[in-house]
């Protein structure tokens, strides 16, 4: 997985590049994303990154109801 600053500037950046690599964690909503959804973006220290939805899920993440990161990465 790609390095956690590189991450974060592809998450705010919307980077289409970075879609499939990883998905994010937000632990102030508990809601999971991929790196291109539209909502507003967290701080830096909320966010834990995850190689895939399963792992994310097991972490206690729901899935994000805009981007739909159930079948990415």
């Amino acid at each position: 997985m790609p390095d956690h600053d590189d991450l974060y500037a592809a998450l705010l950046a919307r980077d289409p590049g970075y879609d499939g690599r990883a998905l994010v964690g937000v632990t102030s909503t508990g809601i999971f994303c991929r790196l291109t959804c539209p909502a507003r973006k967290p701080r830096r220290d909320n966010c834990r990154w995850f190689a895939d939805a399963a792992a994310a899920r097991a972490a206690g993440f729901r899935p994000c109801l805009r981007c739909r990161p159930e079948g990415q990465v």
